[in-house]
């Protein structure tokens, strides 16, 4: 089995604008069950799939946990969920400037 984490994740608004971070296959798993039947398409199976085979491998295929969280991300954007960082990873100086000020 390949490890479940990547080194990243992602944050998807669920309920009433509620953020919910998604660390790991299994995390986005455990939020892709809980989600009602009528989201349930053939994306949403597909995103399922991919969680799965990150966590335990399916028919002897695994991919690789940030592949996964790439299915996860293109899901959830395209259902509108998406948190989408505005901060940059490494603040330029414009920016520190600015916060600053």
């Amino acid at each position: 089995m390949l490890a479940i984490r990547s080194h990243r994740s992602v944050t998807i608004l669920v309920g009433l604008g509620y953020p919910l971070r998604i660390r790991d296959a299994r995390d986005a798993l455990e939020w892709l069950e809980s989600e009602p039947a009528a989201v349930r398409d053939e994306a949403y199976e597909a995103t399922c799939a991919a969680c799965r085979d990150a966590i335990a491998g399916a028919d002897g295929v695994e991919i690789d946990p940030g592949e996964a969280l790439d299915v996860v991300t293109a899901y959830v954007r395209r259902r509108g969920i998406l948190v989408e960082d505005d901060v940059p990873a490494r603040p330029s100086r414009e920016h520190l400037a600015r916060l600053c000020a």
